[in-house]
């Protein structure tokens, strides 16, 4: 702990100074062991050396999602070549405390989030559309063939950078996320460019934080929203009633009844939940000339019956689309900032609700652990300089915000 204080009062200096000869060279980092159930630790690590082209980030909050629980449990993720752990962590948001010298578009005090996704020599990696790498050998911090950024300091190339205004503060570690929903809303309307189409109503299964983003950036595009879920309690039904959508619990009204209950046709439907059986359902559900976007990854093996003369007639003579999408762009990560900064200041407080459990790195496990009892769960190291998140979430968690997602 002491050599991490001293490490962080050096880089202080550094950032303030120019006295990069003062620089300590250890850091905290959290790592697992793809592959290996429960190997979660706190590791002590040098802080990585920067290239000419890249930025130092002082690391402030990581936020948490079910990618990385399952790589905990040794379903998933794949460690840097020639390395046994992988550095944890994805959605970043820091501080630059150093560039070099052919840094352009950042210098130190610069608020950043990085992007996660790394391109290869595809098609369309080369002209920057990693998200709809071609290949599959992209790699992706935190989750494949790259550390992530659950450590106190990550060294990142300019290029893979997003400046953040400051004033979004600590709501920006919901960018990621909020990138993943943007090109989910960006692919719907692209896709749905073969006809004349003025969408009224969408429905969004699944309210996690990548569902009630998604609520949000709709809701900014003036449709009315549905939002379906299994959650009871109280903290999710006052997001939804200031947000102004419709909640319906599926175990209290079957999917298939809800248009004709509210008296309307679904133009857009954003599968959310991780189950491959909700995406069939909902794709049987949405309306006439509607947009389905698909966004679970389930990697189970789960078997339904369907009546598939009925599925493939209703998408035939309903003129649907149907398209699946993952991962984001660096121009979804800067819509999310426009979009962020709208919301807050149309529904403002909102979004920091969203963010429901914190915790100090040495407490990760527990933060793990909490998961499926919050909305947002995040990591803080340092977050002295970024104001307050959330006044009615605790340090530890806001039990029943998120139950039945």
């Amino acid at each position: 702990m002491f050599v991490w204080v001293l490490s962080s009062v050096y880089i202080g200096l550094s950032e303030a100074f120019g006295l990069d000869k003062f620089v300590e060279e250890d850091m905290r980092a959290i790592v697992a062991v793809p592959g290996k159930e429960n190997s979660i630790q706190i590791k002590e690590m040098d802080i990585p050396k920067i290239s000419e082209t890249e930025a130092l980030v002082k690391v402030k909050l990581v936020g948490l999602d079910r990618t990385d629980r399952e790589i905990i449990k040794g379903l998933h993720g794949e460690s840097s070549e020639g390395k046994k752990e992988l550095i944890l962590g994805h959605e970043s948001l820091g501080r630059v405390v150093r560039v070099g010298n052919q840094v352009k578009s950042f210098k130190p005090g610069n608020l950043v989030v990085a992007t996660v996704r790394r391109p290869d020599d595809c098609i369309n990696c080369r002209v920057e559309e990693y998200d709809m790498c071609l290949k599959g050998n992209y790699t992706e911090r935190g989750i494949k063939g790259m550390d992530g950024f659950l450590s106190d300091y990550y060294a990142e190339d300019e290029r893979f950078l997003v400046r953040v205004p400051d004033e979004l503060g600590k709501l920006a570690v919901m960018l990621e996320p909020t990138s993943v929903a943007e090109k989910a809303v960006r692919t719907a309307f692209e896709a749905q460019r073969r006809m004349k189409w003025r969408p009224e109503t969408a429905m969004i299964t699944g309210t996690g934080t990548l569902g009630l983003i998604t609520a949000v950036l709709v809701k900014l595009k003036g449709l009315d929203v549905v939002c379906v879920d299994r959650s009871n309690g109280e903290y999710k039904e006052k997001i939804f009633s200031e947000l102004g959508v419709r909640h319906f619990n599926d175990q209290k009204i079957n999917l298939h009844d809800i248009p004709k209950k509210i008296g309307k046709r679904m133009d857009i439907v954003f599968e959310m939940t991780g189950s491959s059986s909700i995406a069939l359902h909902v794709i049987m559900i949405a309306g006439t000339n509607a947009a389905v976007v698909l966004s679970s990854i389930t990697g189970g093996d789960k078997h339904i019956v369907i009546c598939s003369d009925c599925f493939n007639q209703g998408m035939v003579l309903g003129n649907k689309t149907v398209v699946g999408t993952v991962s984001s762009n660096k121009r979804d990560f800067q819509q999310g900032i426009v979009d962020l900064l709208a919301a807050e200041k149309r529904w403002p407080g909102l979004l920091a609700k969203f963010i429901t459990g914190r915790y100090s790195p040495e407490r990760i496990s527990e933060a793990i652990s909490s998961m499926g009892e919050n909305i947002k769960t995040v990591i803080e190291f340092d977050t002295s300089d970024l104001g307050n998140i959330n006044p009615e979430s605790s340090e530890e968690t806001s039990k029943e915000s998120a139950q039945g997602r």
